[in-house]
């Protein structure tokens, strides 16, 4: 409340299609038309006025979905990383976390095993305790698209969120694999996760690594420490050793934020126990450019966007649009020092 100089951005710099962009407008005030969600709908699969794509060609082989929905997150990631080894006969590494216990590093029982098992990767609540953002296992393949989960290297834009593809990956030399070790759908189950991944982010502006291509840049395991309560020790220590990557076929909306993604399919559609609020499907809805590049998966609800999702956020808009009112006359008379 104590900004009064306020400017609000008008200019759109992401989507082009500017009936979609007064469509969303409408979305996040809650105050979407008839037409509106008639338009919406056009964009349904199942609808019979959906222009369906061909998923199995450019440019919509490479569309990434967006759900609200970490289950359904879990699963396409998993089938799409599936088909794409598949296409390319790529070996699909299966890697756990290498986790050891005490500052001796022993390997851990496996009653502590299970109670590691249990843990989720971050704090979901309060007083709750987690793996410190690496995850028991990562599944991993050359040519994968991948998303980092940590903030690893921002001066060579490698932070959570940065998207990519695994150009290589070098295993640990304690890993004895041969021919017997890869099973009949081409995957196999690592002892320790890979001495280094060679990662090409999509976007890249740091100077090439000595003898590396252009954009390549190695990552090595991160490594963390946590406690479990195991026996009478509250604070028992875990050392895990894992890599902060995940496949990037699919993005909850709270990981797509701030992400522009050419071709999307989207899935707003309401469950028993997950309904769907108004500030996820806005943020769905405006990762890509336009209509001809977003498509949903399900029907959704008219009330996500017909009722504004929060009376406090109205009332904060309207305050912003008077400071800003406000401000460009202030600038108009030369307050600020220009004339």
């Amino acid at each position: 409340m104590q900004f009064e100089t306020v400017i609000n951005l008008c200019q759109q710099m992401r989507m082009t299609d500017q009936t979609w962009i007064g469509i969303l407008q409408r979305a996040r005030e809650g105050d979407c038309s008839e037409l509106d969600i008639k338009e919406i709908r056009k964009l349904i699969l199942t609808n019979p006025n959906c222009n369906v794509p061909d998923f199995d060609k450019p440019p919509w082989n490479d569309a990434v979905l967006v759900t609200p929905r970490n289950s359904v997150r879990a699963a396409w990631n998993r089938a799409a990383l599936r088909k794409h080894c598949a296409k390319t006969g790529n070996i699909l590494y299966i890697v756990d976390a290498e986790d050891t216990v005490g500052d001796n590093r022993l390997l851990l029982n496996m009653e502590q095993k299970v109670i590691v098992a249990g843990m989720k990767p971050e704090n979901s609540k309060a007083g709750t305790t987690s793996t410190n953002s690496l995850r028991h296992r990562v599944e991993l393949a050359i040519g994968m698209k991948a998303m980092v989960t940590l903030n690893l290297a921002t001066e060579a834009d490698l932070a959570n969120g940065s998207r990519g593809i695994i150009n290589d990956i070098v295993l640990d030399p304690r890993e004895r694999i041969g021919q017997a070790d890869v099973d009949g759908e081409g995957i196999v189950w690592l002892k320790y996760p890979p001495a280094m991944i060679l990662f090409k982010p999509f976007h890249y502006e740091f100077d090439p690594f000595p003898g590396l291509a252009p954009g390549l840049i190695p990552i090595f395991p991160s490594e963390v420490k946590f406690n479990i309560h195991y026996g009478n020790n509250p604070k028992t220590k875990i050392h895990r050793r894992q890599y902060p990557l995940c496949a990037a076929y699919t993005f909850t909306d709270h990981k797509a934020q701030g992400q522009t993604i050419e071709y999307v399919i989207v899935d707003i559609g309401p469950t028993k126990k997950f309904p769907v609020d108004p500030f996820t499907a806005y943020v769905a809805l405006s990762r890509s450019r336009g209509r001809d590049t977003i498509r949903l998966l399900r029907d959704f609800d008219d009330a996500i966007f017909t009722k504004h999702p929060s009376e406090d956020l109205h009332l904060e808009d309207e305050r912003l649009k008077l400071l800003d009112g406000t401000t460009k006359d202030k600038f108009d008379m030369g307050v600020y020092g220009f004339a």
